[in-house]
């Protein structure tokens, strides 16, 4: 199957350690390591949250777990509870885990349950000992990944804690920020997940895969599925492929075999099994007719609107700023060059629809309440989704939507974390 590109992948993702499954698991404990060194601090002092309790039990995992778990833990065994205490004092986190365990977890998680005591004995007397100010929970009204405490155990922690429940809050901003921020290791392995995206797209929109008149779109996803399978990974997202036509009027039509004079989309993003990072990207093609070499001047040109948003959005992704505040200010600055846009960034990483500030949403362009009001931090991968439209004299007047995603980090400035494309893609 198509051997030349499954080894550029492959070697590719040895070079980053990723593959063989092994190297992959190897490199998670040492990005789960970074994160808490580096991340959690940072996340405890700036939500003002000095003890954090996650607590689940089997078969009722809490989404944010596969963050903290290492690879050997994919679920709670019976009931786990991890802990986490900042000393106001010196900023030094003391990190535990009461209940289930396994081997990897005793470099990196200190065990404090007794040998007599229940889960519920140990929570008790280990928030006792430490005395803290705020207990964040993993409860909230906005995003499903912050809210992993099931009710039955939130009335349990409520009686293990005694007069200390009266401490408990809802750790959405301790949450969010732990899941949004990305560390050094997490960024680097995020561009070889990025170039990897792209090698799948760029070869699944050519002549290499595509056969005009016979491929529909639907083999085109399949293909793309069965790629990303034998790389032992999985696709969070799609793929889906899709196209438009002169004559119709669905801007996005499914399981059509693939003709001269159309423009192909994708949309398709990949995570790993043991490293949890996802990618997010969308790219056109131009699938040529006879005698022509290059794409029709009005499509590059609308490419190159959509280019110029993504370079709005970007100037405005600015610490401090909200979702709604960079939304705002992008489509303002797009109207009044001309451009008709429609802004759907969002947050990128360990979720695909990830934590952290919404800018805009699909179907919704208007300010956003909640997630969009959440303020841009640095260290944070955004999925660039947008798209820009214009009538097309070539198609009779036809509204044409050039959909595009790139996925870029602010990190200090905002950059692509692999490129981008500048130049549709020809077939």
């Amino acid at each position: 199957m198509h051997e030349a590109l499954m080894k550029t992948i492959e070697a590719k993702m040895e070079a980053a350690g990723l593959l063989p499954i092994k190297k992959q698991a190897e490199l998670s404990t040492r990005i789960l390591k970074e994160r808490l060194e580096v991340i959690l601090p940072w996340a405890m002092e700036k939500s003002g949250m000095d003890f954090w309790i996650i607590a689940a039990r089997e078969n009722c995992k809490d989404p944010i777990l596969k963050t903290l778990y290492p690879w050997d833990m994919y679920d709670s065994r019976r009931i786990g509870i991890l802990a986490f205490h900042r000393n106001k004092e010196n900023g030094a986190i003391r990190k535990m885990v009461i209940g289930s365990y396994s081997s990897e977890m005793e470099s990196i998680y200190e065990r404090v349950q007794g040998a007599n005591e229940s889960v519920w004995e140990a929570i008790g007397r280990i928030v006792k000992e430490c005395n803290p100010s705020k207990i964040a929970l993993n409860r909230s009204l906005i995003d499903g990944f912050c809210d992993g405490l099931s009710s039955t155990m939130y009335e349990q922690l409520k009686d293990a804690l005694g007069e200390n429940a009266a401490k408990l809050c809802d750790g959405e901003p301790l949450t969010v920020r732990w899941l949004q921020r990305v560390s050094p290791m997490e960024k680097e392995t995020m561009k070889t997940l990025v170039n990897i995206t792209h090698d799948i797209v760029n070869y699944s929109f050519s002549k290499q895969f595509i056969k005009v008149g016979e491929t529909t779109t639907t083999d085109i996803e399949w293909f793309m599925r069965d790629v990303i399978n034998r790389l032992g990974f999985l696709y969070w997202f799609g793929p889906d492929i899709d196209l438009q036509r002169k004559g119709s009027n669905v801007s996005r039509m499914f399981n059509e075999v693939i003709l001269p004079g159309d423009l192909i989309h994708c949309d398709v993003g990949i995570n790993g099994i043991y490293v949890q990072l996802h990618t997010d990207m969308q790219w056109v093609a131009y699938i040529l007719k006879d005698g022509e070499t290059e794409a029709p001047k009005e499509f590059e040109d609308l490419l190159a609107k959509g280019n110029r948003l993504q370079d709005i959005v970007r100037e405005n992704i600015k610490v401090c700023a909200t979702g709604n505040d960079v939304f705002f200010n992008s489509i303002n600055t797009a109207k009044a060059e001309g451009i008709n846009p429609m802004i759907y960034t969002h947050p990128l990483g360990t979720f695909g629809h990830g934590s952290g500030p919404r800018i805009g949403q699909y179907g919704k362009q208007e300010f956003i309440p909640g997630a969009g009001e959440r303020p841009i931090e640095d260290k944070t991968c955004y999925a660039l989704e947008l798209n820009v439209s214009d009538n097309i004299k070539l198609w009779d007047g036809q509204l044409v939507f050039m959909y595009l995603e790139e996925d870029i980090c602010k990190d200090g400035t905002v950059d692509f974390l692999y490129g981008r494309q500048e130049k549709l893609m020809l077939v």
